[in-house]
């Protein structure tokens, strides 16, 4: 009998979903390192890892929501104004660096804070209301773009991206202190633990006495702040506004999520399984590049990995249920 009980926790412990986002880049990893000469090169991981080391800003508050069985459309359009609003800034306004992203970084997290707002208060659909905000918020960046002449940023703003600490870009070091921190936080606090309980359901977030309403609020502002961060990095490391920066990285997020073991009904993910799904969604698009393969067809390629990805999302919550 107790053999039998150890077999059955044994197998709660190891469940295979847990871990194949590892499988996964392994797989990918081994595959694109046999077929390709200039992937297994320093300059390339590097390049890579660096590239997501940015990106990864976006995810950390849109990981919360899909936590929570919220969503954060807005998320890619945030992350192009607020590049955007800082150059202006700096161009316009002849600010300096610090006060021109203090500045945006706060009207982003207001912003978000209020659509955040309006979801919980009038229990409207989020993905819903962050549609929206993703073609208010792309529009605005659009006529701030149009308002000043397009120039490369002075060097205060594009150092802003090239900084080293040992020769290692600090958004590389930046990127591992958050996935060891949250991660922690998230797996052994009461208080971030309440995140998936809120998942879970209405129920369970009642019987742990959460007011669910009070952490999405909080939760859309640290989506649009983090995003913000990114995007003020991923600008500086182009050097000059784009608009199209940051386009499509919703659905970016959303597809690194869900192959990492994300569920969009709430209940599960984790910082470092974003972490993970969004270097196999680089490594993906990275080989694709190497292959040169179109554009469009990458696109494809990417759309057809996250419907299988929700495929199999909605049959593990149709089997639980």
């Amino acid at each position: 009998m107790e053999t039998i009980k150890k077999n059955q926790y044994l197998h709660r412990k190891f469940q295979i979903g847990d871990y194949t986002i590892l499988f996964l880049i392994a797989g990918l990893f081994l595959l694109l390192t046999l077929t390709s000469s200039t992937f297994c090169t320093h300059d390339n991981l590097y390049s890579l890892l660096y590239g997501v080391s940015i990106q990864f800003f976006a995810v950390i508050g849109f990981t919360l929501l899909i936590i929570m069985g919220e969503i954060d459309l807005a998320v890619g359009s945030m992350y192009g104004l607020s590049g955007t609003l800082v150059g202006f800034c700096m161009t316009v306004w002849k600010w300096k660096l610090l006060p021109s992203a203090l500045l945006v970084l706060i009207v982003c997290a207001l912003f978000g804070y209020l659509v955040g707002t309006l979801v919980t208060k009038f229990k409207l659909n989020s993905m819903m209301v962050t549609l929206g905000s993703l073609s208010f918020v792309s529009g605005v960046n659009a006529v701030v773009f149009n308002s000043f002449t397009a120039v490369t940023y002075n060097a205060e703003y594009r150092s802003l991206a090239k900084f080293k600490i040992g020769g290692i870009h600090w958004t590389i070091l930046a990127m591992i202190a958050i996935v060891v921190v949250l991660e922690f936080l998230l797996q052994k606090t009461p208080l971030m633990k309440k995140y998936y309980y809120i998942g879970n359901g209405p129920e369970t977030a009642r019987l742990y006495g959460i007011k669910s309403d009070r952490y999405k609020r909080v939760a859309f502002m640290l989506s649009a702040l983090t995003s913000a961060i990114g995007g003020i990095i991923a600008t500086s490391r182009i050097t000059h506004s784009d608009v199209l920066t940051g386009n499509g990285l919703e659905f970016t997020l959303i597809t690194a999520l869900v192959v990492a073991g994300a569920s969009l009904a709430g209940g599960r993910g984790g910082i470092l399984k974003a972490a993970l799904g969004m270097l196999f969604i680089a490594m993906l698009a990275n080989g694709m590049t190497i292959y040169r393969i179109d554009p469009f067809i990458q696109q494809v390629m990417q759309g057809i990995v996250l419907i299988v990805a929700v495929y199999l999302d909605v049959r593990m919550n149709s089997k639980k249920a």
